[in-house]
Protein backbone atom coordinates (compact mmCIF):
# COMPACT_ATOMS: atom_id res chain seq x y z
CA UNK A 1 0.00 0.00 0.00
CA UNK A 2 1.44 3.47 -1.13
CA UNK A 3 2.74 5.58 1.88
CA UNK A 4 0.30 8.47 0.37
CA UNK A 5 -2.37 6.44 2.17
CA UNK A 6 -1.10 6.17 5.73
CA UNK A 7 -2.65 8.87 7.73
CA UNK A 8 -0.96 11.88 8.97
CA UNK A 9 -3.86 13.48 10.72
CA UNK A 10 -4.19 13.46 14.66
CA UNK A 11 -6.51 10.78 16.08
CA UNK A 12 -5.61 8.26 12.95
CA UNK A 13 -4.27 5.19 13.17
CA UNK A 14 -1.33 5.52 9.91
CA UNK A 15 -0.10 1.88 8.75
CA UNK A 16 2.86 1.74 9.72
CA UNK A 17 1.83 2.52 12.95
CA UNK A 18 -0.53 -0.81 12.41
CA UNK A 19 2.45 -2.83 11.27
CA UNK A 20 4.10 -2.34 14.76
CA UNK A 21 1.22 -2.82 16.73
CA UNK A 22 1.27 -6.57 15.30
CA UNK A 23 5.15 -6.45 15.19
CA UNK A 24 5.08 -5.76 19.65
CA UNK A 25 2.40 -7.97 20.17
CA UNK A 26 4.85 -10.45 19.21
CA UNK A 27 7.78 -9.13 21.39
CA UNK A 28 9.55 -7.91 18.28
CA UNK A 29 10.90 -4.10 17.64
CA UNK A 30 8.75 -1.52 15.94
CA UNK A 31 10.18 -0.38 12.40
CA UNK A 32 10.46 3.21 10.82
CA UNK A 33 9.09 2.95 7.52
CA UNK A 34 7.19 0.79 5.12
CA UNK A 35 9.71 1.54 1.95
CA UNK A 36 11.95 -0.96 1.03
CA UNK A 37 10.79 -3.52 4.20
CA UNK A 38 13.94 -5.64 5.08
CA UNK A 39 12.63 -7.16 8.26
CA UNK A 40 10.69 -10.34 7.33
CA UNK A 41 8.27 -10.13 10.64
CA UNK A 42 7.34 -6.51 9.18
CA UNK A 43 6.66 -7.76 5.91
CA UNK A 44 4.63 -10.47 7.11
CA UNK A 45 2.28 -8.10 9.30
CA UNK A 46 1.75 -6.13 6.78
CA UNK A 47 0.60 -8.87 4.76
CA UNK A 48 -1.50 -9.77 6.92
CA UNK A 49 -3.31 -6.04 7.94
CA UNK A 50 -4.15 -5.85 3.88
CA UNK A 51 -5.43 -9.31 4.33
CA UNK A 52 -8.04 -8.42 7.25
CA UNK A 53 -7.85 -4.90 5.70
CA UNK A 54 -9.98 -6.18 2.34
CA UNK A 55 -11.47 -8.90 4.06
CA UNK A 56 -13.58 -6.87 6.17
CA UNK A 57 -14.39 -4.40 3.76
CA UNK A 58 -15.92 -7.48 1.64
CA UNK A 59 -18.86 -7.47 3.82
CA UNK A 60 -20.13 -4.21 2.71
CA UNK A 61 -20.84 -1.27 5.00
CA UNK A 62 -22.76 2.17 4.34
CA UNK A 63 -19.38 3.93 3.66
CA UNK A 64 -17.99 1.87 1.14
CA UNK A 65 -21.66 0.94 -0.43
CA UNK A 66 -23.42 2.04 -2.99
CA UNK A 67 -26.67 1.22 -4.44
CA UNK A 68 -27.27 1.68 -8.58
CA UNK A 69 -24.38 2.82 -9.06
CA UNK A 70 -24.10 3.64 -12.89
CA UNK A 71 -21.22 2.22 -15.24
CA UNK A 72 -20.94 3.56 -18.40
CA UNK A 73 -20.27 1.86 -22.10
CA UNK A 74 -17.20 2.20 -23.66
CA UNK A 75 -17.95 3.50 -26.97
CA UNK A 76 -15.15 1.80 -28.74
CA UNK A 77 -15.41 -1.61 -27.38
CA UNK A 78 -18.94 -1.63 -26.55
CA UNK A 79 -18.08 -3.01 -23.44
CA UNK A 80 -18.33 -1.96 -19.96
CA UNK A 81 -14.72 -2.76 -17.69
CA UNK A 82 -15.35 -2.65 -13.56
CA UNK A 83 -12.95 -0.73 -11.31
CA UNK A 84 -10.49 -3.10 -9.62
CA UNK A 85 -11.66 -1.83 -6.60
CA UNK A 86 -14.90 -3.24 -6.95
CA UNK A 87 -15.38 -5.71 -4.20
CA UNK A 88 -18.67 -6.67 -5.43
CA UNK A 89 -21.29 -6.09 -7.74
CA UNK A 90 -24.92 -7.13 -7.57
CA UNK A 91 -27.42 -5.86 -10.44
CA UNK A 92 -30.81 -5.41 -9.58
CA UNK A 93 -32.77 -8.85 -10.73
CA UNK A 94 -35.85 -6.60 -11.66
CA UNK A 95 -34.61 -3.77 -13.76
CA UNK A 96 -31.93 -6.13 -15.64
CA UNK A 97 -34.22 -9.92 -15.24
CA UNK A 98 -30.75 -11.13 -14.30
CA UNK A 99 -28.99 -10.65 -17.77
CA UNK A 100 -25.97 -8.67 -16.32
CA UNK A 101 -23.20 -10.17 -14.34
CA UNK A 102 -19.32 -9.32 -13.90
CA UNK A 103 -16.75 -12.21 -15.52
CA UNK A 104 -13.24 -11.13 -14.67
CA UNK A 105 -13.50 -6.97 -15.26
CA UNK A 106 -16.09 -7.35 -17.50
CA UNK A 107 -19.67 -6.85 -17.72
CA UNK A 108 -21.22 -9.92 -19.28
CA UNK A 109 -24.42 -10.19 -20.95
CA UNK A 110 -25.53 -13.69 -20.00
CA UNK A 111 -28.80 -13.72 -22.57
CA UNK A 112 -26.15 -12.66 -25.59
CA UNK A 113 -23.71 -14.56 -23.92
CA UNK A 114 -21.14 -11.61 -25.06
CA UNK A 115 -19.26 -8.83 -23.52
CA UNK A 116 -19.70 -6.85 -26.60
CA UNK A 117 -23.15 -4.88 -25.19
CA UNK A 118 -26.01 -3.90 -27.63
CA UNK A 119 -27.33 -0.51 -28.89
CA UNK A 120 -30.23 -0.87 -26.08
CA UNK A 121 -27.37 -0.95 -23.42
CA UNK A 122 -25.43 2.50 -22.36
CA UNK A 123 -25.22 1.79 -18.75
CA UNK A 124 -25.66 -0.69 -16.18
CA UNK A 125 -26.36 -0.15 -12.79
CA UNK A 126 -25.51 -1.93 -9.79
CA UNK A 127 -25.15 -2.45 -5.94
CA UNK A 128 -21.46 -2.34 -5.44
CA UNK A 129 -18.73 -2.51 -2.28
CA UNK A 130 -15.70 -0.57 -3.35
CA UNK A 131 -12.39 -1.30 -1.77
CA UNK A 132 -11.23 2.15 -0.23
CA UNK A 133 -7.62 2.99 1.09
CA UNK A 134 -6.88 3.19 4.50
CA UNK A 135 -7.29 6.71 5.18
CA UNK A 136 -10.54 6.36 3.32
CA UNK A 137 -12.36 3.72 6.47
CA UNK A 138 -13.61 5.37 9.43
CA UNK A 139 -11.07 4.94 12.20
CA UNK A 140 -13.01 2.04 14.27
CA UNK A 141 -12.69 0.01 11.30
CA UNK A 142 -8.74 0.35 11.10
CA UNK A 143 -8.66 0.06 14.99
CA UNK A 144 -10.80 -3.73 13.67
CA UNK A 145 -8.60 -4.23 11.24
CA UNK A 146 -5.69 -4.12 13.59
CA UNK A 147 -6.69 -6.14 16.53
CA UNK A 148 -7.94 -8.75 14.25
CA UNK A 149 -4.56 -9.23 12.69
CA UNK A 150 -2.83 -8.78 15.54
CA UNK A 151 -4.49 -11.86 17.05
CA UNK A 152 -3.91 -13.89 14.07
CA UNK A 153 -0.33 -12.84 13.28
CA UNK A 154 0.57 -13.79 16.75
CA UNK A 155 -0.89 -17.25 16.01
CA UNK A 156 0.70 -17.56 12.63
CA UNK A 157 4.73 -16.77 14.02
CA UNK A 158 4.18 -18.20 17.16
CA UNK A 159 2.18 -20.91 17.08
CA UNK A 160 0.09 -20.02 20.23
CA UNK A 161 -2.09 -17.69 21.41
CA UNK A 162 -2.02 -17.64 25.00
CA UNK A 163 1.14 -15.52 24.76
CA UNK A 164 -0.01 -12.75 22.86
CA UNK A 165 -1.49 -9.09 23.72
CA UNK A 166 -5.06 -9.47 22.20
CA UNK A 167 -7.76 -12.04 22.21
CA UNK A 168 -10.99 -12.68 20.93
CA UNK A 169 -12.52 -10.85 23.49
CA UNK A 170 -10.15 -8.11 22.86
CA UNK A 171 -11.79 -8.23 18.93
CA UNK A 172 -15.11 -8.43 19.48
CA UNK A 173 -15.08 -5.86 21.93
CA UNK A 174 -13.80 -4.08 18.86
CA UNK A 175 -16.74 -5.29 16.60
CA UNK A 176 -18.82 -3.85 18.94
CA UNK A 177 -17.59 -0.49 18.62
CA UNK A 178 -17.64 -0.58 14.80
CA UNK A 179 -21.07 -1.55 14.53
CA UNK A 180 -21.93 0.55 16.66
CA UNK A 181 -20.70 3.95 14.47
CA UNK A 182 -21.88 1.85 11.91
CA UNK A 183 -25.56 1.51 12.95
CA UNK A 184 -24.91 5.61 13.98
CA UNK A 185 -23.91 6.13 10.38
CA UNK A 186 -26.23 4.22 8.26
CA UNK A 187 -29.48 4.42 10.54
CA UNK A 188 -31.08 0.96 9.32
CA UNK A 189 -34.28 0.90 9.13
CA UNK A 190 -37.13 -2.10 7.80
CA UNK A 191 -39.15 0.65 6.03
CA UNK A 192 -36.62 2.13 3.39
CA UNK A 193 -33.58 0.23 3.73
CA UNK A 194 -33.74 -0.94 0.31
CA UNK A 195 -33.38 -0.11 -3.47
CA UNK A 196 -34.76 3.02 -4.97
CA UNK A 197 -34.18 4.89 -1.96
CA UNK A 198 -33.90 8.22 -2.04
CA UNK A 199 -33.29 11.75 -0.11
CA UNK A 200 -36.90 11.26 0.79
CA UNK A 201 -36.59 7.36 1.48
CA UNK A 202 -40.12 5.11 0.81
CA UNK A 203 -40.31 1.42 0.84
CA UNK A 204 -42.60 0.12 -1.67
CA UNK A 205 -42.61 -3.88 -1.83
CA UNK A 206 -45.10 -3.68 -5.24
CA UNK A 207 -42.10 -1.59 -6.67
CA UNK A 208 -40.38 -4.78 -7.72
CA UNK A 209 -43.06 -6.59 -9.22
CA UNK A 210 -44.17 -3.65 -11.46
CA UNK A 211 -40.45 -3.57 -12.77
CA UNK A 212 -40.63 -7.22 -13.01
CA UNK A 213 -40.22 -8.57 -16.48
CA UNK A 214 -41.20 -12.11 -17.85
CA UNK A 215 -40.29 -13.55 -20.71
CA UNK A 216 -38.67 -9.83 -21.88
CA UNK A 217 -42.24 -9.01 -21.36
CA UNK A 218 -43.28 -6.01 -19.03
CA UNK A 219 -45.94 -6.91 -15.95
CA UNK A 220 -47.20 -3.60 -15.81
Amino acid sequence: MPLSNQSKTPGRTTLLEAVNVLLTNIGEQPVDSLNNQQVQDARMAEQTILEFFKDGQARGWSWNREQGYPFQKDPNTSQITVPPNCLSFTVDPYQYNGRFMVRGTRVYDRVNRTYILGDDITEVQADVVWMLAWDEVPEVFNRWTTIRSARVFATRALGSDSVTQFTAVDEQAAMTELMRVEIEQALPNALYDGPWSGPIPTYSPAFGLRRGTYGGYGLG
